[in-house]
């Protein structure tokens, strides 16, 4: 894998994660328009809106999940605190994007004159496909990588990667030992619950509050702590390390690779807690 997409000719090249990650946000896009103003949000001023609620999902992104990795290592930002402000390739943490995208739907709901809950449903529907254009970024820029892997399917990283770059996997010469595409099989488990997500909504049309969201934290809860169990990189830190195994040896990985339990995975149990509970009281 490689984090250059490709060359342009006057210079200069596409970056894979930024591109991606731009991607995502257009595959999107037409679907939020639409969807906001099936709902009826923006009214004159949907474009205004449609603004905001991008600006808000791209500074949330970065300030919180850029907050969360800081404060999961903060070892590493003590001697040169001003590393916090850069972008150098030290990583972010989706679970901090996230919480502090939806902190911001509370401003954009007063601002906009709609119900926190109506964004939560709308974004829940449509915010799934562009995390996954978002991970397969992750998946050429060489970030959030997963275990080494004796199977066939695992991929390696050049000297120019992420994960080469902070000596996050064994090297073979220039390039990492094969590991687990974990960004990979999440971005496709992305995909799958985006294209459920999307059907739901275009076939039913807006359901009871909260209920869209209620779906998207179960399903992605679910996916995170699988996907969690075949990560190699150790910033995230655990609760306790339970070795996988025979399970872990299935997948090529060496027995005593924990699966259970990173802090990472105890947010996605919580997402599911909040999803199943939220699906089961609004069903009832």
């Amino acid at each position: 894998m490689h984090p250059v997409l490709f060359d342009f000719p006057w210079g200069g090249h596409a970056n894979a994660y930024g591109t991606l990650i731009l991607i995502g946000a257009l595959a999107s896009a037409p679907g939020v328009w639409w969807d906001a103003k099936r709902r009826g949000i923006g009214g004159t001023e949907r474009l205004s809106f449609f603004v905001d609620f991008y600006l808000a999902l791209a500074l949330g992104a970065f300030v919180g999940g850029r907050v969360l990795h800081v404060l999961t290592v903060p070892s590493e930002y003590v001697a040169d605190p001003s590393r916090v402000l850069v972008s150098d390739g030290t990583g972010f943490v989706f679970f901090g994007s996230l919480a502090a995208i939806v902190g911001s739907w509370l401003w954009l709901a007063r601002r906009h004159h709609t119900e926190f809950s109506t964004l939560c449903d709308l974004a829940a529907t449509w915010m799934a496909l562009g995390h996954g254009f978002g991970r397969l970024g992750c998946l050429f820029a060489g970030c959030c990588w997963g275990a080494p892997t004796t199977r066939g399917f695992g991929v390696t990283f050049g000297p120019d990667s992420i994960v080469a770059a902070v000596a996050g996997a064994p090297m073979d010469g220039g390039n990492t030992v094969p590991l687990l595409p974990v960004q990979g099989f999440e971005a496709l488990g992305l995909f799958v619950l985006a294209a459920i997500l999307i059907t739901l909504r275009v076939g039913r049309g807006p359901e009871r509050a909260l209920l869209q969201a209620s779906r998207y934290a179960l399903g992605y809860g679910v996916l995170r702590f699988v996907m969690e169990a075949m990560r190699g990189d150790d910033t995230r830190g655990f609760l306790l390390e339970l070795p996988g195994g025979a399970v872990a040896q299935w997948l090529g990985m060496a027995p005593s690779h924990p699966l259970l339990l990173s802090w990472s995975q105890v947010v996605a149990l919580g997402l599911v807690a909040l999803g199943g509970f939220g699906l089961r009281r609004l069903r009832a």
